[in-house]
């Protein structure tokens, strides 16, 4: 065959190896299927070698998402093993979840479940598995039943998984720290968030000793993080998740380096925190820095760049707008009622074009009910001082305007939309009276 004789097959395996893990699958699966052919023609089609590299097929089919290919491979594979080796044996656990990961490609997630569990009990057998290995069958087995609905059955898997690693290998190990993570994530998933955070409060005192003890692993300290303050996020603490998002743009700003997509996405998370803390100051900052860092790393052409441009601007003008109402209120502290009742009336009207061009709501939504209220009860002030004046023609329209935003803000059956009818009435009572 044309380049036999430069190469070996154990060369060519290697070759193929390589771009495999370039990820040039379908030249990797090309010089795969060049050494299935030296092999077969060596040492013919039923040798138990054949399966090694039906095995490197196989993943090349499925990363090419050719699954009906690849099942058949691999199921030859699998043949091939189970008739010539142990059934511990390290290959074969490795064609089961490879066989395992076609079928959830298919949406066989029964048939994954069950390839998933033979994979991982012979991995947990084998003491020499490294523990990424065993996490990725376990992560997989996790997807497999979460897509059934057997969240718990998920849960139990992975804690029986953790039992097992803590009796080999202890605690401090980076893998135990992603096996507190996974489990984090199904209990969330079940909305046991308390729980979840327990874990993940697991996994951070974990990683603080593994710093100490120079095997720490700066990236999946990082998903912990993140993990935690996104389930603090889910309980609606958002005081407890920006403390925690805080914590880890620290961490990614002097471990990891600011210039980083991750470190972007923590900044607009922040960002959105502040904001809906009515800070509008820090999610200013926040939103400004995460554009910044979006466009250095994906240029300004990207999606997310062009969308927090406008959301940073409408931002800023919140920001006038809390100051005119500050203003107002000062105003109408000084007695300069008819001021604050413009400084108001501006502070809405920028409000209501916030809420027009990007309705978020609670915090834009409070703030121009805030608004209304105190245009409402400067009027009020207004309308008492007109009639202290003597003018209560004056003070009744003043009154009247008052009412229409506490009815439209309040609705008629809140109390104090109540009491403001009664002093109108009793306004306009008075100017009867006067008239008769």
């Amino acid at each position: 065959m044309e380049g036999n004789e430069q190469n070996s097959a154990e060369e060519l395996l290697e070759k193929g190896r390589y771009y495999c893990g370039q990820g040039q699958t379908i030249k990797a699966k090309e010089i795969f299927e060049r050494v299935l052919e030296i092999q077969t023609k060596e040492l013919g089609g039923d040798d138990p070698s054949l399966a090694i590299t039906l095995n490197h097929i196989g993943a090349a089919l499925l990363n090419e998402e050719n699954y009906d290919e690849a099942m058949g491979t691999l199921e030859r594979a699998l043949g091939m093993q189970l008739g010539n080796l142990g059934a511990t044996d390290a290959d074969i656990g490795r064609t089961y979840e490879s066989i395992g990961r076609v079928s959830l490609g298919q949406g066989n997630y029964e048939k994954a479940e069950v390839l998933f569990r033979i994979a991982l009990n012979i991995k947990l057998e084998l003491p020499a598995t490294h523990m990424s290995d065993l996490m990725d069958v376990c992560h997989n087995l996790v997807v497999s039943l979460q897509m059934q609905g057997k969240v718990s059955d998920a849960v139990m898997m992975q804690k029986g998984v953790l039992a097992k690693q803590l009796e080999m290998h202890g605690e401090d190990h980076p893998e135990v720290v992603k096996l507190y993570v996974g489990i984090a994530v199904s209990l969330k998933t079940q909305t046991k968030l308390n729980k979840a955070l327990q874990m993940l409060d697991k996994g951070i005192e974990v990683c603080s000793r593994l710093q100490r003890t120079g095997d720490f692993d700066a990236d999946i300290f990082e998903v912990v993080l993140l993990s935690k303050a996104l389930c603090l996020q889910r309980q609606e603490n958002f005081e407890g998740a920006t403390e925690v998002f805080t914590e880890l743009l620290m961490f990614q700003k002097e471990t990891l380096g600011e210039i980083r997509l991750s470190t972007a996405q923590t900044y607009e998370s922040l960002a959105l925190l502040y904001a809906r803390q009515d800070m509008t100051d820090d999610a200013i900052k926040a939103y400004a820095n995460a554009i910044h860092v979006f466009k250095t790393v994906l240029g300004d052409d990207y999606p997310k760049t062009k969308e927090l441009a406008p959301t940073l601007k409408l931002l800023k003008r919140e920001k006038i707008a809390k100051t005119l109402r500050l203003q107002g209120l000062e105003m109408k502290a000084q007695g300069d009622l008819a001021n604050s009742v413009l400084l108001f009336q501006e502070a809405q009207i920028i409000y209501k074009e916030i809420h027009t061009a990007h309705p978020s709501p609670e915090a834009v939504s409070k703030n121009i009910y805030a608004a209304n209220i105190d245009i409402a009860a400067s009027l009020e002030l207004f309308s008492a001082w007109k009639v202290d004046q003597g003018l209560l023609e004056d003070a009744i329209t003043v009154s009247a305007d008052a009412l229409k935003i506490r009815r439209r803000t309040l609705g008629d059956d809140h109390t104090d939309t109540k009491e403001r009818m009664e002093v109108h009435r009793s306004l306009l009572k008075r100017l009867l009276e006067n008239r008769s």
